[in-house]
């Protein structure tokens, strides 16, 4: 005579392991999810600042070539500004406005993914559109992300204008630099110019952010609707 089947065991073992299997919902998927976007936008801060340090001493000499503020009259390779730069302030000279790029860079992205967030909400609101259902139309993600651009641009432009004024004019024969260091930078130029003079140039920067993230905005925009979930 068989032993009926004990399904007890059985139907525990499936329990626990449909418990072990369940998806993390509710306020702890929230929280999970959360917790890996700040995971993920530190390791992509720490990999910006990285690749900008790592190319800073090739995107100072562009900016001494661009400025020609390099102590000669005549026009010098890469390679002679290179030499230039590394007699007149020595190794660390290639460095020259790192620390004020790095500020810009991560600032200005935080501001700009932040505020797309806060564009892309007011859009929905105010084109009547439900966020959870509808996708927003490629034009307002543009929009959204180009306003986000020049946000973005305004809010670090000081930083930016420091940047260039420290990498953008090699220091003279006495090796004396009249731009070293950001906040000094920034308090000369306020106290010679006056304060509108840390937004010198800054009309050309906003016009080339609003097409440069809103077309970039508006891409993934455009993306994500060709490629669903």
């Amino acid at each position: 005579m068989n032993k009926p089947k004990d399904t007890t065991s059985e139907k525990t073992s499936s329990s626990k392991f449909a418990l072990q299997r369940k998806p993390t919902t509710g306020a702890s998927g929230a929280a999970h999810g959360a917790a890996d976007m700040t995971r993920r936008m530190a390791c992509g801060g720490l990999a910006g600042m990285i690749a900008k340090t790592a190319t800073n001493p090739l995107d100072r000499i562009r900016m001494l070539s661009q400025t020609g503020e390099h102590g000669s009259k005549e026009k010098q390779s890469a390679v002679s500004l290179y030499r230039s730069i590394i007699r007149n302030e020595g190794i660390l000279g290639l460095w020259a406005g790192n620390g004020a790029n790095l500020l810009r860079v991560v600032p200005a992205k935080a501001v700009v993914f932040s505020t797309n967030d806060m564009y892309r909400k007011l859009l929905y609101r105010l084109s009547g559109r439900d966020s959870t259902t509808e996708p927003l139309p490629s034009a307002l993600s543009f929009l959204a992300g180009g306003m986000a651009g020049v946000t973005a641009s305004a809010a670090t432009y000081p930083l930016d204008l420091a940047r260039g004024r420290i990498t953008g004019k090699l220091a003279g024969a006495d090796k004396k630099k009249h731009y070293s260091g950001i906040i000094r930078t920034v308090v000369l130029t306020a106290k010679e110019e006056g304060i509108g003079a840390l937004y010198k140039g800054v009309t050309p920067t906003l016009m080339g952010a609003l097409p440069y993230e809103g077309i970039k905005f508006g891409t993934v925009g455009v993306l994500e609707g060709m490629f669903p979930k």
